[in-house]
C-alpha cells in the first residue's frame, strides 16, 4: 500500500511517524500497531529514522551487494555433508542417525543467514524444538557444523557452542524380569520371539542382532563383529560357539520358511524395495524395538506405567547377562559377551536385577 501523501506541516515527519494533537506515534511496519513516541518532534523523528532503517527492508545497492555475499547456513549443511561427514567413517547406524538430524537442521535453518545466527537465535531454536537428549544431539551437532564453517571461512563464531550444554537425563527405565519377558513374549510374533531368544542368549546390541547371518555361522561357530566396540580392538570380534541352546534358536529361524540370509528377519506386510536394506525380509533396528514395544504395551503390568519406565529391546540384554550370572558363569564371560571394556560396566548393566531379601535384625539386648 502507497505511503499516505503528508499535509504540509507534517511533510518532514519520517515515514510511519504520525502526530496527533501534539502527539507521535509511530505504526509499525510489519505488526501495525502505533506506538507512543511522546510530544517532542525532533527526538520522535530521530527514533522513527531507527527504527525504519531496521524495520524496513531496504533496495540500495550497498545492501544487495552486502546481502548477495551473505553465506546461508544450508550452503554450511551442504558443504559438510560432502566434505566432512564421509571422512568421519561412521557407522551404519551412527550416520543414519546423524543424517536424520542434518535433515532436520536443513529442513528448519537453510535460508537463515549465517550472520544473523545469534546465541540468542541458536538458544530460542532449541529450547522450542528439543528437550533432554535431543537437545543435547542437536546442540553437539549445530556446535560441529559451526565449527567446520569456521575452517572453511564461511563463518566467524559458533553461536551454538555458546548456549546452554545441558547434562544427559538419568535413565528411569524399570529392569526387564524373567516374568516381564516371558508375558511379553506370550504376545510376540515367531520372528519376534526368535529375535528375544537370540539377544537374550548371545548378549548382543540390537544393531548387532540385525545384521547376523546364516553365513556368519562356520565351524559351529557364530562369528559377530559388534559394531559399537569395534574401534576397541579384538574384543569386538566374537566367535561364540554354537551350543544346544543356541542351536535351537537358529534352527527355529530357519524353519520359517522364508530363504532369508539374516538370522532375524520377517515377511513384511508389503515388500518394497530400499536403499537401506539388502533384503527384503531383512529387520531394522529400529523396527525390532518399536515391534517388542507393540508386544510389551501388551502386557496389562507393563502398559500402566509412564512410556519413559517400560523396558525396551535393550533391557533384554541385561537381563540375559544377569541370568548368566544367576546360572554361576564367570564375570569374564559375560563380559565379553557384552562387549564392554570394564567389569565396571558389566555390573551396571546387571546389577539392577538383584532382588533383595525382606527380613529384620530384631534381637533384643
Amino acid at each position: 500500500m502507497a505511503a499516505r501523501i503528508r499535509s504540509n506541516k507534517n511533510r518532514d515527519l519520517e515515514p510511519n511517524l504520525y502526530e496527533s494533537g501534539g502527539y507521535y506515534k509511530y505504526r509499525h511496519p510489519q505488526t501495525g500497531k502505533y506506538h507512543g513516541m511522546g510530544s517532542d518532534r525532533k527526538k520522535a523523528n530521530v527514533a522513527a529514522r531507527k527504527l525504519n532503517a531496521m524495520l524496513i527492508p531496504t533496495n540500495d545497492l550497498v545492501s544487495r551487494v552486502i546481502t548477495e555475499q551473505s553465506v546461508l547456513f544450508g550452503e554450511i549443511i551442504t558443504r559438510y555433508r560432502k566434505e566432512y561427514l564421509p571422512t568421519k567413517k561412521l557407522k551404519p547406524r551412527t550416520l543414519e542417525e546423524v543424517t536424520y538430524r542434518l535433515n532436520r537442521l536443513e529442513r528448519d535453518l537453510k535460508d537463515k543467514r549465517v550472520d544473523s545466527m545469534s546465541i540468542k537465535v541458536i538458544a530460542d531454536y532449541l529450547d522450542e524444538n528439543f528437550q533432554n537428549n535431543a537437545y543435547i544431539k542437536f546442540r553437539g551437532l549445530l556446535s560441529e557444523l559451526f565449527r567446520f564453517g569456521a575452517t572453511k571461512g564461511l563463518c566467524d563464531t559458533n553461536p551454538a557452542e555458546n548456549t546452554l550444554a545441558k547434562v544427559a537425563d538419568d535413565k528411569k527405565r524399570r529392569p526387564l524380569t524373567r516374568e516381564w519377558y516371558n508375558a511379553i513374549y506370550a504376545h510376540a510374533d515367531d520372528w519376534l520371539k526368535v529375535a528375544m531368544d537370540f539377544a537374550l542368549i548371545t548378549l548382543q546390541r540390537r544393531s548387532d542382532l540385525c545384521a547376523a547371518k546364516f553365513d556368519d555361522i562356520r565351524d559351529g561357530h557364530l562369528h559377530l563383529i559388534q559394531q559399537k566396540t569395534e574401534k576397541h580392538g579384538l574384543r569386538a570380534h566374537l566367535r561364540i560357539r554354537v551350543v544346544s541352546s543356541l542351536d535351537n534358536v537358529i534352527k527355529r529361524s530357519r524353519q520359517s520358511g522364508i530363504a532369508s540370509p539374516y538370522i532375524i528377519h520377517r515377511r513384511p506386510v508389503r515388500i518394497r524395495r530400499s536403499k537401506s536394506l539388502v533384503h527384503w525380509s531383512q529387520i531394522r533396528p529400529e523396527t525390532l524395538s518399536k515391534e517388542f514395544a507393540k508386544a510389551r504395551d501388551k502386557v496389562p503390568e507393563i502398559a500402566q506405567l509412564p512410556i519413559s519406565q517400560r523396558p525396551t529391546i535393550h533391557e533384554v540384554r541385561a537381563l540375559g547377562g544377569h541370568l548368566y550370572f544367576e546360572a554361576g558363569f564367570p564375570d569374564e564371560y559375560v563380559q565379553t559377551l557384552m562387549g564392554h571394556s570394564t567389569l565396571k560396566m558389566t555390573h551396571h548393566y546387571t546389577d539392577r536385577h538383584i532382588k533383595w531379601t525382606v527380613c529384620e535384625a530384631a534381637l533384643p539386648i
